[in-house]
């Protein structure tokens, strides 16, 4: 059952115009009309419903990856949480995270415990928050193999406990890609792996170094453009065979290391990279008959 809060009065400051590009892993976009940092969750419930009162418009933001914001940025208010909610602790046989704790740092926790499982995370540049939304995963793992419930808070001031049935997770989905204003706040893991905290790291350590060879060094990117189609190529091949390896529209590159990359060479705009998405998506539906679905949330069209 939902649980009803009511929110403390909000503490953190909101900065109007504030530039959100720097806040990317990309660097573009424009600015947030207004920017708060919550410094907890009380203070994300107060923002939340000063939000729902005033009308605005609202978006979450952690750390930036797999985020295009337009060139005219974003209106109403945008939460940063790449700094809120970092409560990180083991309860018996679970490792409990807020949702703006990075997923190397959780990948780092279960090693220093001694249990594996969460290895794969250790090279995503994400939070928990966001990769339970899309159900985050690299070396054919994925977040549903280790999450054991969540909670989320919505406009209407509840909290939701949900557990990896009702998320819906599926391939880079879940059930709360069809709620852009549900927030996750905390998420539990399940410690069901036991290994030697030396042989844990070894893992991660070659994962990150394999990861390295496959993917552009440039970290002005997004990570994944576009998933990989079902039962077929992934995506990067399909780009490549389509002839886009180094396609440039302004300072938006595709990587010639892997071609579901798209780089920020300098001063990409937003509109850059969304025409040269619409380019590759064109091609490589014309030449293979795939229609290639992006994995990068454009805001604010994925939240209106």
């Amino acid at each position: 059952m939902p649980t009803k809060i009511i929110p403390k009065q909000r503490s953190s400051l909101i900065i109007e115009e504030h530039p959100l590009a720097p806040l990317t892993t990309w660097r573009i976009g424009g600015a947030a009309a207004r920017l708060a940092a919550p410094a907890d969750l009380e203070d994300v419930w107060g923002l939340m419903r000063l939000a729902h009162e005033r009308g605005w418009p609202l978006f979450f933001l952690g750390r930036g990856s797999n985020v295009l914001i337009d060139d005219a940025g974003l209106p109403g208010l945008t939460l940063h949480l790449a700094k809120s909610l970092q409560g990180l602790e083991r309860r018996g046989d679970v490792l409990r995270a807020g949702a703006g704790v990075s997923l190397p740092r959780l990948a780092q926790a279960a090693a220093r415990l001694g249990f594996g499982g969460f290895e794969f995370l250790a090279g995503i540049p994400g939070t928990v928050g966001a990769a339970v939304r899309l159900n985050a995963g690299a070396e054919g793992a994925s977040l549903a193999g280790v999450l054991k419930r969540v909670w989320v808070a919505t406009p209407q001031l509840q909290l939701l406990e949900l557990t990896p049935a009702e998320l819906d997770l599926g391939y880079r989905s879940s059930l709360l890609l069809n709620f852009p204003h549900w927030l996750v706040v905390e998420a539990e893991f399940s410690l069901a792996h036991p290994a030697a905290p030396e042989a844990v790291r070894a893992r991660m350590a070659a994962l990150i170094a394999q990861r390295k060879t496959r993917q552009p060094a440039n970290p002005r990117s997004c990570g994944s453009v576009f998933k990989n189609p079902a039962g077929g190529p992934a995506a990067g091949w399909l780009i490549e065979a389509a002839g886009f390896k180094g396609r440039r529209l302004g300072d938006a590159v595709v990587s010639r290391q892997h071609a579901n990359f798209i780089l920020n060479a300098g001063r990409a705009t937003a509109a850059q990279v969304k025409a040269l998405m619409a380019d590759i998506q064109e091609k490589v539906r014309r030449t293979h008959g795939v229609a290639l679905e992006r994995e990068v949330v454009w805001l604010p069209e994925d939240i209106a």
